[in-house]
């Protein structure tokens, strides 16, 4: 917590996208198809480089034109100058779900929800910094996304995953049984050493299964854990730690070392939670939770080191006057586990109280540092601050950051 007694701004910043085959069964095991019937080559090579170790912020951002294949656009923007350094644009296959009419849980879905393609503003706000199922859609380095995929007649579904070239790659096997229940797997994310793709699937008892598929030989079918998913609604699933563990739950995000993450769970709010040794449901009776007690009105936004988590109003507003729209830290090492806030878990304020809606987008790798989105009545703005009370916020003013902030999600600052 001493990083974060400096309360000036630290400036410069750390430096540093067709539809498949109508006939195809989407869910046959170990195929392969064209990503799009324009042809998934078109893009390949765009934006071609690696993406940086470090000192690059990435963003994703979807399309779903009328009569065109959906896009995935991910680049990688230097936070120093905000020039983009690579992009790299996933085309989307018809066989896969991407819209929330389907009603099957995909990382995909909500990446290109009222975003495509319109800035991520609403009266709202913008969007919030991605959790970590959103990264996750992507292995480490951006080369490959996960997505599930439906048969549009039986609407069973299955997962795969696509690569820049378009070639789409299918790791689920067909229904089994002539009569039996169709396949539902869904929440497909990367492992990110690129291994596998995780999935659950959930049947008629609101069991919850969490499985992985190999991506390599014959996408092998490896079962992590399973549990009773009932007022579950809206969870997700989020890989964490080494070895990899899926945690489906809702509003997941890990810390930076894996070992804990916030979670919001019915009945108790928002927690922080000890990743488990083997995958769970992040239920009150499942895994080690401790809330965070409601006086410290806290949204987590995302980790700002190990034990410490960056939090906004939790309703939108906050309560006391000298946190209206504004930021503030939590310790959450002192958290005790009662109704009572520990004395000194919670910060002050970070920004100045103002009548601006505020989101964060970013956080520095190194915690010392948040980029947040200011709306006042229509006009959008974006602004750097330290991550230490009292700071003075400082205007992005480089043209590339409206184009790299105000449309779709930061999956990453590294």
């Amino acid at each position: 917590m001493a990083a974060l007694a400096v309360a000036t701004v630290l400036l410069p910043l750390v430096a540093g996208c067709g539809g498949g085959d109508d006939g195809a069964d989407p869910t046959a095991k170990g195929t392969q198809a064209p990503a799009g019937q324009q042809g998934g080559s078109k893009s390949a090579g765009q934006g071609s480089g690696d993406f940086p170790d470090r000192g690059v912020i990435v963003t994703a951002s979807c399309s779903v034109p009328a009569s065109n294949p959906a896009r995935v656009t991910v680049t990688g923007w230097d936070p120093t100058t905000w020039e983009r350094t690579v992009s790299r644009t996933f085309t989307v296959p018809a066989e896969a779900v991407v819209a929330e009419a389907d009603d099957v849980a995909s990382p995909l879905v909500e990446l290109c929800a009222d975003n495509f393609p319109v800035a991520g503003a609403s009266e709202d706000g913008p969007r919030a910094v991605a959790a970590t199922r959103l990264r996750q859609l992507f292995d480490k380095d951006f080369s490959r996304m996960a997505v599930v995929l439906i048969d549009r007649e039986t609407e069973a579904t299955g997962v795969g995953y696509v690569d820049t070239s378009g070639k789409l790659t299918k790791l689920s096997g067909g229904q089994t049984e002539d009569f039996g229940d169709a396949p539902g797997e869904e929440n497909a994310v990367f492992a990110q050493d690129g291994s596998a793709v995780w999935f659950t699937e959930t049947d008629s008892s609101d069991h919850v299964r969490i499985a992985s598929r190999s991506v390599a030989g014959d996408h092998e079918v490896t079962e992590q854990a399973g549990g009773d998913g009932s007022y579950m609604d809206g969870a997700a699933l989020a890989l964490a730690g080494d070895p990899v563990r899926g945690l489906f739950g809702k509003e997941v995000r890990v810390s930076h070392d894996g070992r804990k993450a916030t979670t919001f769970i019915t009945g108790q709010g928002f927690t922080v939670a000890d990743v488990p040794q083997r995958s769970a449901l992040f239920k009150t009776d499942g895994v080690k939770t401790t809330g965070i007690p409601y006086e410290g009105d806290c949204y987590p936004y995302g980790w700002v080191d190990d034990e410490t988590v960056l939090c906004g109003p939790r309703l939108g507003e906050a309560k006391d006057p000298e946190r209206k729209n504004s930021f503030w830290t939590l310790d959450t090492s002192r958290l005790d586990g009662t109704a009572d806030l520990p004395k000194a878990a919670l910060g002050d304020p970070i920004i100045p109280a103002t009548d601006r809606k505020n989101t964060v987008r970013a956080i520095s790798p190194d915690g010392k540092q948040l980029i947040f989105a200011s709306l006042q009545g229509t006009r959008l703005e974006f602004f750097i601050s330290a991550i230490a009370p009292g700071a003075t916020p400082k205007k992005i003013a480089a043209p590339g950051a409206d184009k790299a902030l105000s449309v779709g999600d930061v999956l990453e600052w590294r």
